[in-house]
């Protein structure tokens, strides 16, 4: 199973200029490094909880061998539209799959109508996201996983010692809002 972002949120949970105050950086010599930063951090932040925080596009591929009658559509909790489900050969043509959809308790699930081919993908295209969310422990915790990126460059510290993957209270921040799969 492959999930991907196929296009990418408009605008991120958090700005620069949020991020940079939080910082204390008063120019905007870094602005391009910061804003990757919190593309990275709003990432890591919806892998963990497996939520979509603001509208995107996701690709889910499954290879049909491990592909049963439902599949639960990750990221989901805020589904919008689901744009495609089509199975793919591995000679790469693609033909549309008839489906319908039900809750699985939080998250979507996508029940497969048609017979799949027995060597192939499955691919399903959703938009996903919700731009109107108050996200308050998670704009704290990408502004605390910038700054941890942003002061510490490197894997370890002056005295050789590896720095934390993940910065003190990210991980505490996010796991209220976390979806336990």
């Amino acid at each position: 199973m492959k999930l991907e972002c196929v296009v990418p949120p408009a605008k991120e949970p958090v700005t620069v200029a949020e991020v940079n105050e939080f910082l204390r950086i008063d120019d905007d010599i870094e602005d391009n490094l910061v804003a990757s930063f919190i593309s990275a951090a709003r990432m890591f932040c919806e892998e963990y909880q497996h939520q979509a925080y603001n509208t995107q596009t996701l690709r889910l591929v499954i290879n049909t061998t491990e592909c049963g009658s439902e599949v639960e559509l990750p990221r989901s909790m805020y589904l919008q539209k689901i744009t495609k489900v089509a199975s793919r050969l591995p000679d790469g043509t693609e033909s549309a799959v008839l489906y319908s959809t039900g809750t699985g308790g939080i998250l979507t699930v996508v029940k497969i109508a048609d017979v799949l081919p027995a060597e192939g993908d499955v691919i399903i295209e959703y938009i996903t996201g919700n731009d109107d969310l108050q996200l308050d422990n998670v704009k704290m915790a990408i502004k605390l996983l910038v700054s941890g990126w942003h002061n510490n460059r490197l894997p370890y510290n002056d005295s050789s010692k590896m720095s934390e993957e993940v910065p003190y209270g990210v991980k505490a921040l996010l796991n209220p809002g976390r979806i336990m799969l």
